[in-house]
Parts: C-alpha cells; sequence; structure tokens
C-alpha cells in the first residue's frame, strides 16, 4: 500500500514539470502579496525584504523544496509616514498634501527541488502606482527574468535500462528559458485586490528532447485573482478574510480561502482551507517594526497524507525604514 502512495506522489512530481505546472505554490501568499502579483510591489511606504522556505509533503523523500528572497520598495516614498509592517499602507494620509504617484521596483529569486528535478527562477519588476483618491491606489507592475531547469540523474532510478524518457532527460544540459509576467493591483487600507498572469511566455521547457503530443512540454500560462478585507473589530484587532483563485492552463479552477486576526498589529493567527488538498494554520509575529517572522501547516486531506505528515511554510522578513 504505501509503494503505491510513493508511486502516485513521485508522478505528481514529474507531472509538475510535464505539464508545466511550474509556479510554486505559498499557503502564506496573503503575508507577501509579491510573491504572486508584480504589481503589489511598493504596497507599503518601506522596503520589504522577505526570505523562506517551503517543505511540502514532509516525511515523502524527495517532496518539493522551495527557497525563495524577496525585496521591494518605493523609489520616491515620501520622507514622513507612518510606522506601519502589517497594515496595508494608506499612500497619502500623514505623508502628503495630496495624492502622488508612486513607482515601485522589486526582485525574486527563488529554487526549487523536486525530485530529480531543480528549477531555479530569477525576476526584477516595476510597478507604477496611481492614486483613484486619498484612500484608494491602482497598481500595474510587470516582471521579467529567466526560468532554469536541471535533472540529477542520481536522484533517479528506472526499474529497466535504458528508458528512452529517463536517457533524455540524463543526457541534457540545464535548461533556462526567458519568461515574464504582469498584474493589476488595488487597495486601501480597507481591503486589497488582484489580477496576475504568470508565465506570458510561453517557451519550451527545453530539458529533453521528447515532444509530447499534448503539448504540454511548454510553460502554461498560470491566473491567479485574490481579494480581502479588513475589519476592525475593535481598536486592537482587525480580522482580515481572502480568497485566492487559482486557474493553470486547462486545469480545473482550484482556491484558497483563509482568514487572519491580527492583534495590535503585533501578533497574528490564522487558518485556511485549499481546495482538495489541505487545512491550514498560521502565525505571524512584528517585532520592534523591523522583523517578521512567520509560520504555517498543512494537514494534507488527499491521498498522500497516508506517507506525509504534511507540509510546512517559514519566512523572515526585514522592514527597511
Amino acid at each position: 500500500m504505501k509503494i503505491r502512495y510513493i508511486l502516485l506522489a513521485f508522478t505528481l512530481l514529474v507531472t509538475v514539470v510535464a505539464k508545466s505546472q511550474t509556479v510554486q505554490q505559498y499557503t502564506m501568499y496573503n503575508q507577501n502579496h509579491y510573491l504572486i502579483n508584480p504589481a503589489a510591489a511598493g504596497n507599503e511606504n518601506f522596503a520589504d525584504i522577505r526570505s523562506g522556505y517551503r517543505q511540502q509533503w514532509s516525511g515523502l523523500k524527495e517532496a518539493p523544496k522551495t527557497y525563495y528572497l524577496s525585496g521591494h520598495t518605493v523609489l520616491n516614498r515620501p520622507k514622513n509616514y507612518e510606522r506601519s509592517a502589517i497594515r496595508i499602507s494608506d499612500t497619502w494620509r500623514k505623508t502628503a498634501r495630496r495624492p502622488m504617484v508612486k513607482h515601485a521596483v522589486g526582485g525574486l529569486v527563488n529554487t526549487s527541488q523536486f525530485g530529480a528535478f531543480n528549477r531555479l527562477e530569477a525576476s526584477g519588476s516595476y510597478a507604477l502606482h496611481l492614486p483613484i483618491n486619498r484612500k484608494v491606489s491602482l497598481s500595474m507592475g510587470i516582471s521579467a527574468g529567466i526560468n532554469s531547469f536541471s535533472f540529477d540523474e542520481n536522484k533517479a532510478k528506472v526499474l529497466y535500462s535504458n528508458d528512452p524518457i529517463y536517457d533524455s532527460y540524463a543526457s541534457s544540459d540545464r535548461s533556462t528559458r526567458f519568461n515574464a509576467s504582469t498584474g493589476v493591483y488595488i487597495y486601501s487600507d480597507k481591503f486589497f485586490a488582484g489580477y496576475s498572469a504568470q508565465q506570458l511566455i510561453r517557451n519550451e521547457i527545453g530539458l529533453s528532447n521528447i515532444k509530447l503530443v499534448t503539448g504540454g512540454e511548454r510553460f502554461d500560462l498560470h491566473h491567479m485573482l485574490m481579494g480581502g478585507y479588513n475589519f476592525d473589530l475593535t481598536n486592537d484587532f482587525r480580522l482580515t478574510p481572502s480568497v485566492l483563485l487559482k486557474q493553470v492552463g486547462k486545469n480545473p479552477l482550484s482556491y484558497d480561502i483563509n482568514a487572519f486576526l491580527t492583534y495590535k498589529q503585533f501578533l497574528s493567527l490564522g487558518a485556511g482551507y485549499r481546495s482538495t488538498d489541505a487545512l491550514s494554520a498560521m502565525f505571524s509575529i512584528q517585532i520592534n517594526n523591523l522583523i517578521k517572522i512567520g509560520y504555517s501547516y498543512d494537514y494534507i486531506t488527499s491521498d498522500i497524507r497516508e506517507v506525509s505528515s504534511g507540509s510546512n511554510e517559514l519566512f523572515i522578513g526585514f522592514t527597511i525604514y
């Protein structure tokens, strides 16, 4: 029985490359919107630098692991503004006499290991923030960079020698392709919503010379739509429910639903649900307006739970004023 689930899991790992579902999955996306939308760069009036790690399906050998480093800042940020590293910033309140256009830049580097496959992504982005009124801003962003794939034959085993698929991957060199993403993002201190399209350039992955008749050897376009609202329950407590909808190629629509309860912009506790996949528990803590750390645990609801103790995600963020 256990062998069946291990084979199922390995099949899913290979499918990540074979069907081009190559955008990383994050449980705590709501703590770093920039991970999934380049237009979110500059949504705060400070430099936001974050590093994170995700272990998918703990306990399963060669399960996916992801590391990332992201950072973004406003180029023409006001000299005086309220220091808040949790709440979405009000662009002009207490900072400027009239609405102003903001220019923001950012960068993202992440690397993933899944089975015998390795992936490296590096990109830079620009976002333009336009005032709708004194409380609401609309931003438009674009990012561009490279996606690089490689295959480690030492981590792959085949039942029969001279397997043509294995030989094709084992003889391949690193494949590097240019790619781009874009997005729009509207936000205020009370709400946020955004749409992003990732992997706009549907290049061939190019890691193997075997062509799939389904066309799955190309990157699939990823559509992501998110939104949330901040309810101030009292002066100390804020509740933030949110939803993320994901559409990958011709695959069925999937979604994440979660909610965070924040106390005095200091401690946040959250819970979430990912369709057909996991239930999540999350927390984050802000330290002296300079450091923020967070952790999430996913309880797997799919058949993979038979061989996995769950998924773990951790991040640390640095606020630079």
